[in-house]
C-alpha cells in the first residue's frame, strides 16, 4: 500500500467520541505514515483520582507505520484496531485503583506495576485471550 492511501484510510476512521485520529505521509516514495491520536481524558495520577479526576487533559500517542506492510485495507484497519486496544489496556492499568489510598497496581509508568502486569500477560492462553486468561469475568463467571 502506498503510504498517502494508508494516510487517507486512516484519516476517515473515527472510534469513541473525545476521539481523533490524524495521519500523514512522511515524504513523496517513502513508505512511513506518522499517526497521531489526540484522546480527551482526565488526568489519572493519584492525586487526581483522591479527588474524583476534575483535571481535563488531552493525550497526543503517536505511531509510525510502514504503508509497505499493508496490502487490504483490512489489513490496516485491523493494525490500527490492535494500537487502540493497546492504548485503552494502557489506561485502564492507570486508571484501575484499589482502596481508599487508590493504589494502582498494575500501573505501566512504576516497575512494580509492570511487574504485576508481566505476571497476567504471562498466564496461560484460554479461548485465545492471553490478557485476561486468569479472570473469571473474561471466562464468563
Amino acid at each position: 500500500m502506498e503510504a498517502q492511501q494508508a494516510a487517507d484510510l486512516i484519516n476517515q476512521i473515527s472510534f469513541r467520541p473525545g476521539w481523533e485520529f490524524q495521519a500523514h505521509a512522511m515524504a513523496d516514495g517513502a513508505p512511513f505514515v506518522i499517526i497521531q491520536a489526540f484522546v480527551e481524558t482526565v488526568n489519572s495520577d493519584r492525586d487526581q483520582a483522591l479527588i474524583g479526576y476534575p483535571e481535563q487533559i488531552l493525550l497526543m500517542p503517536q505511531a509510525l507505520i510502514n504503508a509497505d506492510e499493508y496490502v487490504a485495507d483490512d489489513d490496516l484497519y485491523a493494525a490500527m484496531f490492535e494500537w487502540i486496544i493497546d492504548l485503552e489496556i494502557h489506561e485502564c492499568r492507570e486508571f484501575f485503583r484499589v482502596g481508599p489510598d487508590k493504589d494502582a497496581p498494575f500501573h505501566p509508568h512504576r516497575e512494580q506495576g509492570e511487574r504485576a502486569w508481566n505476571t497476567i500477560v504471562g498466564a496461560p492462553v484460554v479461548d485465545g485471550n492471553r490478557s485476561c486468561a486468569a479472570s473469571p469475568i473474561a471466562r464468563g463467571r
